[in-house]
């Protein structure tokens, strides 16, 4: 099973980036001000808040690193959890699996064909599960794709390790389900 959790980055109530871990709030702080660099904080305060509720973990506590080719993980070592973000315009997708490899990708659909934007976030989604650049090559590993409803004005798709896409279960996530303190 895989789970997606949507958030908006607007919603008033995400916590400031002084509360992040030291390494995200110096990335924020290099960010442009404003809109941009607050919805990048709201989105690194959703994906945190979801995995706490996996990890059973305080949000500022989790230790997140980078595989060898740069793909987000948890820094546990043997951490089974598997996770990916995206975030485009005011709302963020947390693509989330207890064991197969996941990708996600949102992108709020601009002046282009939507259909381009739909090609396009399957194949960001499939390079984000396969941890590779969108130039690198692939590996010789199977990965399913599906189309996701990301609600009006955005194109969504996951991908996921393996020769299809699990039952996918929905969620929401707000500001309001970070725990206090």
């Amino acid at each position: 099973m895989v789970h997606i959790w949507q958030a908006r980055l607007d919603a008033r109530g995400w916590p400031a980036a002084e509360r992040l871990p030291a390494a995200e709030r110096e990335r924020a702080a290099a960010m442009l001000r404003g809109q941009p660099r607050d919805r990048w904080v709201a989105a690194r305060w959703a994906l945190r808040g979801v995995l706490g509720r996996y990890l059973d973990e305080r949000p500022a506590a989790i230790e997140l690193g980078t595989g060898e080719r740069g793909k987000p993980l948890l820094a546990a070592a043997g951490a089974a959890t598997r996770f990916n973000l995206s975030h485009s315009g005011e709302l963020a997708l947390v693509a989330v699996s207890p064991e197969l490899e996941v990708g996600v990708d949102v992108q709020r659909i601009g002046k282009r064909p939507a259909a381009f934007y739909a090609e396009w976030t399957r194949r960001e989604a499939t390079v984000k599960c396969h941890g590779t650049g969108l130039w690198a090559p692939a590996p010789d590993t199977a990965v399913a794709v599906a189309d996701l409803d990301a609600g009006p004005g955005y194109a969504a798709a996951v991908a996921v390790a393996g020769e299809a896409v699990p039952p996918l279960r929905r969620f929401t996530f707000e500001p309001a389900d970070l725990p206090a303190g």
